[in-house]
């Protein structure tokens, strides 16, 4: 043991006599304060890459947090489907990388999540498919990774398979560099100095690559899972039956119907329907916005049936204004209603300042809401639009604009207690509600029109899920199947008979 710590001295005694030695020469060429200096600069500069290093993110990248935004076309339960996906790529073990059987496996359990979260009512939700809709997935898939393998991959549209497969086949050869490399650490010791200089570097050095092959790791790992994660949602989700081209050409069964009365449109417009008890004053609104005179307005209520309007407006897509009959009391007309609620894009639910009756109101609007969530998509916006408000007392007081932020005078007042009151019998933000004038002197309509364009994202949102679901719906259909039928017929009539064809 002596002899090993007087080799240890003899072995670490000259570099230990530099720290004295050099301070002596720094002092006496006067360098000691530019030695400090620079010493406590390139110290404060390692701490605080340290840090960074070491320093988890508070929140993500603007361009993480972009992917983790669910696709508009994409309805409540895939949204749902999505949070699954996030909170388990989050959590997902990074050492599933390493093998190619951990990664399907790690594939195969983000599948299974999603299939079942989106079919949780059948027993085998993972075969809940069709062959279209596996191949546009292949299709999606191999689209993505050429578009990596030419923009993120060095010299991915250079490097060749078959010089992949060399660089593959010398794999091998890794390990006896590893064994090389530790000969030539025994070799070094000549100079245990040195030697020891490097091992230090090296060290840490191997413990930065360590933290950032974990991050790189971790970002891989959740990478993977989004991708397979958003593929399944696709897949289960139905968004994958209908091509995007016939999406966009789309016009739905009941927009033909209704353009006939319009006029002949060249896509799918915003449907807007107009909802309210009869007497609300809901033609003079539908009159106010299409800024004609066309639909009936009368003391009596007139409207008995469903009337469309074609309107266009600068900054908004085209949109159909159908003006639905009068609500009433009782079963009879709620069925027509939840069909056209079905294929709304945006409701405009009139109701009068001056009849406080809104019972049948709040029954309407409650069935329409657990209709839209049995179905599972997005929910069109519901804006109230408040009329008659020139009724309200004082009756003679009628000075427009009023202010309703601050209301001061009794006309205000009132206004507003009449917006509070709809807001809590109906259940709706007050964000999402206005006050009007249609009839004679038009008041707020310009408003009404910001609202509704505020709302408009969502309307949109709501437009892409509704056609998504009428064209899956349409696609069962006779005239289909028989296509189908008589182009395997081909298929077979040339597999079987290859000398019968026509010239």
């Amino acid at each position: 043991m002596p002899a090993l710590v007087l080799l240890a001295l003899a072995l670490l005694l000259p570099a230990l006599s530099l720290i004295p030695l050099g301070s002596i020469w720094l002092w006496q060429k006067g360098y000691v304060l530019y030695w400090a200096g620079a010493t406590f600069v390139a110290a404060s500069l390692a701490f605080l890459l340290l840090q960074r290093l070491l320093r988890p993110l508070a929140q993500p990248l603007e361009s993480e947090a972009a992917d983790e935004v669910p696709k508009a076309i994409w309805n409540a339960r895939q949204e749902q489907a999505w949070k699954d996906v996030l909170a388990f790529a989050r959590t997902a073990d990074t050492s599933r990388l390493s093998g190619t059987d951990k990664l399907l496996d790690l594939g195969l359990e983000t599948i299974t999540l999603v299939a079942n979260r989106m079919h949780p009512e059948t027993s085998d939700p993972l075969l809940r498919f069709t062959l279209p809709e596996v191949f546009a997935v292949i299709e999606q898939a191999s689209v993505g990774l050429r578009e990596f393998s030419e923009k993120s991959l060095p010299f991915g549209d250079r490097v060749t398979v078959a010089q992949i497969m060399w660089v593959y086949r010398w794999r091998t050869v890794i390990p006896l560099v590893e064994k090389g490399y530790d000969i030539w650490r025994l070799v070094r010791l000549v100079n245990p100095i040195s030697a020891a200089t490097q091992e230090l570097r090296e060290r840490y050095t191997r413990q930065i690559y360590d933290m950032g092959r974990e991050h790189i790791a971790r970002r891989l790992t959740e990478a993977f899972v989004k991708e397979v994660g958003q593929a399944a949602i696709d897949l289960y989700g139905g968004s994958l039956r209908v091509r995007s081209e016939r999406l966009e050409r789309h016009r739905s069964t009941a927009t033909t119907r209704d353009a006939r009365v319009a006029a002949d449109i060249a896509a799918e417009p915003i449907r807007i329907i107009v909802v309210g008890q009869s007497g609300a004053g809901k033609s003079s609104v539908v009159n106010a916005l299409t800024g004609n005179m066309e639909a009936a307005v009368d003391v009596v209520p007139s409207t008995t049936m469903a009337t469309a309007y074609r309107v266009t407006r600068e900054g908004a897509p085209e949109a159909l204004i159908i003006d639905m009959p009068g609500l009433e009391p009782g079963e009879p007309g709620q069925a027509a209603l939840l069909k056209a609620f079905r294929d709304a894009d945006m409701v405009l639910w009139v109701l009068s300042a001056t009849r406080a009756a809104r019972a049948v109101d709040k029954a309407a609007l409650d069935g329409l809401r657990t209709a839209i969530a049995t179905e599972g998509r997005a929910p069109p916006p519901v804006l109230a639009v408040l009329t008659h408000i020139d009724n309200l007392r004082p009756f003679q007081d009628w000075a427009p604009p009023i202010d309703l932020a601050t209301p001061t005078s009794a006309k205000a007042q009132t206004i507003r207690a009449a917006l509070d009151a709809v807001a809590r019998d109906l259940v709706l933000p007050p964000a999402k509600l206005i006050p009007v004038r249609a009839d004679g002197q038009p008041y707020n309509i310009d408003a009404l029109w910001a609202l509704m364009l505020e709302a408009l994202p969502e309307a949109k949102r709501s437009r892409l899920q509704r056609c998504l679901r009428d064209v899956s719906e349409e696609r069962w259909n006779w005239r289909t199947v028989l296509s189908q039928a008589a182009g395997a017929g081909r298929i077979i009539s040339r597999t079987a008979f290859p000398g019968e064809r026509a010239p």
